[in-house]
């Protein structure tokens, strides 16, 4: 027992230098790969210097039920390996935190109160094996160090797990109950926000700031990292994209290995928003319901449930609200706790005005009537001023003039108001201020104006009136682009490619020779279009007089010739893209380009390609056409060399081709999207052909990824 403490403590005098001098010489010190692989031992062993202090306390405390042998005997041993396993802990801590990613305030205290504990219990550790030092004020010192010691892991506890971990359970989450989600939240906070919280802050928090980067608040979103800012606004090469759309294994790859990863819809999300101009405010009712981010957000977005309000009316009889009910109207409760009730009317021909006679049977309970797109008129809605608790009404479409503006504001419980699509103008506003509770109003479609609403007092004004979207006589609106028929890029030999466009009147030019089509000259689309060479790529724009051209799309056709009858690999995949081996280059399976994981696509990077095809025909091959995924973000390009050979056999195989595919040049940084390697052969007649492609062995200087190997990426090979 006596040695093993010894050594133990000499072990500890080493350490506990090394310790004080890399915590007073932090900063000028580089440490190699191999420490920065020890600090991670860190979270192992933390738990041991606190559960054997803790022991030393108690045993301190409770000495005097113990033999004075047996407690200097205990007492000592668990001080030693106290000592030893906090002084250990702690320079492993210290070489963790000098790996990227760790920083701020906590870091800071964790760090310095974890270093004088760890100090602290070795002083201590010296000071009760010493018989020629007094013992006076030992016990001050020793729970001076238990104070200490728990100040410490609390640092720790929020370092690694954030500032509410503890109590987190059984607190109210007040940000949540502060910001429920509704169609006045912005996108971002509904859809947008909580993604990040649940895939990025574990790593970029105020207490784990990794590359000095903050996710928590849009302040640190803002700000960024010390790469740069998270995004730009509308810029495809924003660096949450190029780090999100890196392959799994890469170093850069953002969630990294062992985190949870971004899905394929949540990738897509992301990358919307910020082509869309990345909007931290605008809000969820702002957006066209078929805006394409609105479709990708939807499922994103968990509306807060709203309180069900309550009222003080007795309910309708259920015998009565049953036989309201007809083809033309619906009278239903809101919720099934609460007496409220709604009426929807349907079919603008059915209209009958009495049924508004017949709702005032349960004038007392109905609060919310929907009449859109019905013929009411101003003497139908004379009879509304009973319907004493109503809330929320809808007249968009209807046949009322500002002459309803009397019994509308004189409606005691309204709070929102539709009337878009109507005659009304802007005369009906001043008598709408007087409604006691009315805050919201829907003009869309009338002659009220912008100018209008400039015009009104804001200090005596309290309601919202919305115009919706109007605009400019000048303004010159941009076509999105035309639409492909064919459901697939792979045509047989009597196919055509057919191009449509939703929007009547419009001409769509295109090109066939991948030049870009001029919007006043190129050739005009009147009807399908053949295609004869075995690879061809059509781009096309929309034009329409008053409006402006369409961004270009383009799509890659590619036309089925021979077909080969056999695909073997000759070189093995990366074992995450391997898709169905040889046969997945002759199944007639385009995938697509977005997404690099589809089963269609077989990956090589560490190998060069390599397959041996057969076809069983001595039909003369013109061409080959291998289809390839260009995704510059995600290191996957073409193949930096491509070798054809030819054969009776594949013992007798000769070099036909070598191509050099076009190099990746910075302005492609970004691009997603199906390429491919096109190589003439003059009509050869083989059997056999085996085609080789080798990845780009280092990605050039300005690519995020420089230095690194590419990726090479095929889904099909075509002989024509």
């Amino acid at each position: 027992m006596k040695d093993f403490i010894r050594i133990t403590a000499h072990l500890s005098t080493i350490l506990a230098a090394m310790l004080l001098f890399l915590f007073l010489f932090q900063n000028k010190i580089v440490l190699p790969p191999v420490l920065q692989s020890v600090g991670r031992m860190h979270p192992l062993l933390l738990h041991l210097p606190i559960g054997t202090f803790m022991l030393s306390s108690l045993f301190w405390l409770f000495r005097k039920q113990l033999d004075a042998i047996s407690f200097q005997s205990i007492f000592a041993f668990t001080l030693t390996i106290s000592a030893f396993t906090a002084v250990l802990t702690a320079l492993m801590g210290m070489f963790l935190s000098k790996e990227e990613g760790y920083g701020g305030d906590t870091l800071y205290w964790h760090r310095t109160l974890s270093v004088i504990f760890a100090i602290g219990s070795y002083i201590l550790m010296l000071w009760c094996q010493s018989t020629d030092v007094p013992k006076t004020g030992l016990p001050v010192f020793l729970f001076s160090l238990l104070f200490l010691l728990i100040a410490a892991s609390h640092q720790g506890a929020r370092l690694t797990h954030g500032d509410r971990f503890i109590l987190q359970p059984v607190q109210k989450d007040s940000t949540a109950a502060s910001s429920p989600i509704t169609d006045s939240s912005s996108l971002f906070q509904a859809a947008l926000m909580p993604l990040f919280q649940s895939k990025c802050v574990t790593c970029h928090n105020p207490q784990k700031a990794k590359g000095d980067l903050d996710l928590t608040s849009e302040a640190g979103m803002a700000k960024g990292g010390k790469h740069g800012p998270v995004w730009i606004a509308g810029d495809a090469q924003s660096q949450i994209l190029l780090n999100i759309d890196l392959p799994l294994d890469d170093k850069k790859h953002m969630p990294p290995t062992g985190k949870p990863q971004l899905t394929y819809e949540e990738k897509n999300l992301i990358r919307q928003w910020i082509l869309s101009g990345a909007d931290l405010k605008k809000q969820i009712r702002a957006y066209d319901p078929t805006d394409t981010l609105m479709l990708l957000a939807a499922p994103f977005i968990q509306r807060t449930e709203i309180t069900i309000k309550k009222y003080n009316f007795p309910a309708a009889d259920a015998t009565l609200i049953q036989k309201m009910n007809d083809p033309y109207c619906a009278v239903f409760p809101l919720d099934q706790n609460t007496p409220a009730l709604q009426a929807d009317f349907f079919v603008r021909e059915k209209y009958n005005p009495t049924k508004l006679t017949e709702l005032l049977k349960i004038k007392d309970q109905l609060v919310v009537l929907n009449m859109d797109n019905m013929p009411a008129t101003d003497d139908d809605i004379a009879s509304l001023g009973k319907f004493i608790n109503l809330e929320k009404l809808i007249l968009n479409h209807s046949s009322i003039t500002n002459k309803s503006a009397l019994v509308l504001s004189t409606l005691p419980a309204l709070t929102s108001l539709a009337i878009a699509g109507t005659a009304v103008d802007a005369t009906i506003l001043a008598q709408l201020q007087k409604s006691p509770l009315l805050r919201e109003v829907f003009l869309w479609n009338t002659k009220v104006t912008p100018e209008d609403l400039k015009s009104l007092d804001p200090k005596v004004n309290k309601i919202r009136f919305n115009l919706g979207y109007r605009p400019d006589s000048t303004e010159i609106l941009p076509l999105t682009s035309p639409t492909k028929i064919n459901e697939s890029e792979i045509l047989t030999l009597h196919d055509s490619v057919g191009l449509k466009h939703q929007i009547r009147g419009v001409v769509i030019r295109y090109t066939t020779d991948g030049s870009v089509p001029d919007s006043a000259t190129g050739p005009v689309y009147s009807s399908p279009i053949a295609i004869n060479k075995g690879y061809t790529l059509i781009k096309a724009r929309a034009v329409k007089e008053g409006w402006l051209s369409s961004p270009v799309i383009e799509w890659p056709f590619f036309k089925q010739g021979i077909i080969a009858q056999k695909a073997e690999l000759l070189s093995t995949p990366d074992e995450k893209y391997k898709a169905k081996g040889g046969l997945t280059l002759i199944d007639g399976k385009k995938g697509p380009a977005s997404n690099f994981k589809d089963e269609a696509w077989i990956g090589f990077r560490e190998q060069p390609f390599s397959a041996l095809f057969q076809v069983d025909t001595f039909q003369p091959v013109y061409n080959i056409t291998m289809s390839i995924n260009k995704s510059v973000s995600s290191y996957i390009l073409l193949p930096a060399e491509v070798l054809i050979y030819a054969g009776h056999s594949p013992s007798t195989l000769k070099l036909l081709k070598k191509v050099n595919p076009p190099a990746l040049t910075k302005k492609e940084l970004g691009t997603v999207k199906n390429d491919v390697v096109h190589i003439d052969l003059g009509g050869v007649k083989y059997l056999y052909y085996k085609i080789n492609a080798k990845p780009l062995p280092r990605l050039p200087s300005w690519h995020p990824g420089k230095g690194e190997r590419g990726w090479v990426f095929i889904d099909e090979v075509f002989f024509n």
